[in-house]
């Protein structure tokens, strides 16, 4: 599902529409790396598995740790990827007249649907 935020321009301070803006491509960017990193790091982390412990080239302890390591970057990204929701979401309830609408998809326009 899709949230989607409207309110009047002209009624806003031009301040508070350029902070608005730049806390959606903060998140949006931080989004993009939480993504990124765990494509990344999961794929580093499942070759240091299988070299590790599938072949047992490391130790177990140092396998596992290696793992841990790779699980690092991306909780961190998605804490990042948190606290920018956070900040747009107080951005969005302190505009006046600001209304959020959760807008449903009709049957068969998800994502992955296909249009003929």
């Amino acid at each position: 599902m899709h949230t989607v935020s409207s309110f009047r321009a002209s009624s806003v301070a031009p301040v508070q529409i350029r902070t608005v803006i730049a806390d959606y491509l903060a998140f949006e960017r931080a989004q993009t790396h939480r993504r990124l990193f765990v494509a990344r790091f999961g794929f580093l982390a499942v070759l240091v598995g299988i070299i590790g412990l599938g072949f047992h080239f490391l130790p177990p302890l140092a396998a596992w740790l290696s793992i841990g390591v790779c699980v690092v970057p991306p909780s961190w990204a998605w804490i990042a990827e948190l606290r920018c929701d956070w900040r747009l979401a107080r951005r969005l309830n302190e505009l006046p007249g600001g209304a959020t609408h959760v807008v449903v998809p009709r049957r068969g326009e998800g994502l992955g649907a296909r249009k003929s």
